[in-house]
């Protein structure tokens, strides 16, 4: 795609580093550009897209009926209200009425005060779902960090084994991601593209994510990767080459989700991003999108943002855009603008 390049340094505006690639066709080989110029494809945090492979881990547990989609909560946390009514779908697609962390004070305050020493499990849980749930089964949906961390460990002692290695077993090594790893330790940051954070102290002076941000913050654990190495897991994905086709329609089973409360004033002269939010296992979706049913995830933390997305009538593409850029890099963005150019094409062609 001709135009990714300066697609690309329009976004980045030289502030630091990021990349963008794409596959235009499924099955295609990635195109992927990064900035500044280097030898290595820089690798970056992808945050929340860690809740896709989440989904995909577990419905490979359910296909090796380790696990169900159906089975209750109460099986592995029966303290947790309502536990008994509670499925796996339902922590997988936010209709659990599970709390999140990410409106507390207290977390962004602890994040400031001691970025390299994270919650515990049962400190995330005592200051979410162990105070309750949000609403009834059934009656609403709400974004839920806790919902995943929830799910990360019923991964865990199904299988056995660390969520890192089961990754790295169920996907990272099957697809030969080779720097798709699930970081979780300081130590681990290494390998990603350098860039500071002003949320990692008390005072909001600029630190190095890579030697003071413990990924422990990120309750449900955190993938690390390449814009390349993440289209081609949505490719592989989307072409069957992870789940079966049934596993892959349940993932697919889209909820609507509540439409943002307010848009910033930068893009109320944009078109609109989300005609129709929705949310599925693990993925975020528009079937009302004008580039077609479009599927994946955004991703966002200190320094680090990304976005990966699917667009099945364009041809199955795959984009996805990562930045070490804490202020003015918008990762979707670039993603909805280089789907809105191959759509432009496709539809001129």
């Amino acid at each position: 795609m001709t135009h990714l390049p300066e697609m690309l340094a329009a976004a980045a505006k030289e502030r630091g580093a990021a990349s963008v690639a794409i596959i235009e066709k499924a099955g295609a080989e990635p195109q992927a550009y990064w900035v500044p110029e280097s030898d290595l494809e820089p690798a970056f945090l992808a945050y929340s897209i860690t809740k896709t492979f989440t989904a995909v881990l577990i419905l490979r547990l359910c296909e090796e009926r380790r696990l169900g989609l159906d089975d209750r909560l109460v099986r592995w946390f029966p303290h947790i209200t309502h536990a008994d009514q509670i499925s796996l779908r339902r922590l997988l697609n936010h209709t659990a009425g599970i709390p999140d962390y990410g409106g507390l004070r207290a977390y962004h305050e602890d994040v400031k005060a001691s970025p390299s020493t994270p919650w515990s499990f049962d400190r995330f849980a005592a200051e979410t779902f162990d105070k309750g749930l949000l609403f009834d089964l059934g009656e609403g949906w709400a974004y839920s960090n806790p919902g995943y961390m929830l799910l990360k460990r019923i991964a865990e002692e199904a299988a056995g084994d660390s969520y890192r290695d089961l990754i790295s077993e169920y996907i990272a090594g099957p697809l030969g991601l080779r720097r798709t790893f699930v970081a979780e330790s300081i130590t681990d940051l290494a390998a990603l593209a350098p860039g500071t954070s002003s949320a990692l102290s008390p005072d909001g002076a600029s630190r190095d994510v890579r030697s003071h941000y413990h990924p422990g913050w990120v309750s449900h654990g955190v993938v690390a990767s390449t814009a390349s190495e993440l289209v081609r897991f949505l490719d592989s994905l989307f072409r069957g080459a992870l789940l079966t086709r049934h596993s892959i329609a349940q993932m697919m089973e889209l909820v609507t989700v509540p439409m943002p409360p307010h848009v910033p004033s930068s893009e109320q002269n944009r078109p609109p991003r989300y005609r129709k939010p929705s949310y599925g296992l693990g993925l975020m979706g528009d079937p009302a999108s004008p580039r077609g049913l479009i599927v994946g995830h955004n991703g966002g933390g200190p320094c680090y943002s990304a976005s990966a997305f699917h667009a099945f009538d364009l041809g199955g593409a795959s984009v996805c855009a990562m930045g070490a850029i804490e202020e003015g890099f918008d990762a979707a963005a670039l993603v909805f603008d280089v789907l809105d150019h191959l759509n432009t094409h496709l539809t001129r062609s």
